[in-house]
């Protein structure tokens, strides 16, 4: 379900929305929808990141499981 909101850019970028749509499927919404989402990306990326560093051994322990499974 699409939700119609207004946004306000100065010109310089309101240019740039309305350059990047025209070569945009979906125009200036899909231009703008592409960029949260890639957004929303590069968050979950640092937050991956974050658990990983907060858990230093996982990725051996995972491996070390699934040694253990297939030797089973």
């Amino acid at each position: 379900m699409a939700e119609r909101i207004t946004v306000s850019f100065d010109e310089s970028v309101a240019r740039r929305v309305r350059q990047c749509g025209e070569r945009t499927r979906g125009g200036a919404s899909g231009y703008l929808e592409r960029l949260v989402r890639q957004d929303e990306l590069r968050e979950a990326l640092r937050a991956h990141g974050r658990w990983f560093a907060a858990h230093p051994g996982y990725e051996g322990d995972a491996q070390d499981e699934a040694a253990a499974a297939s030797h089973a």
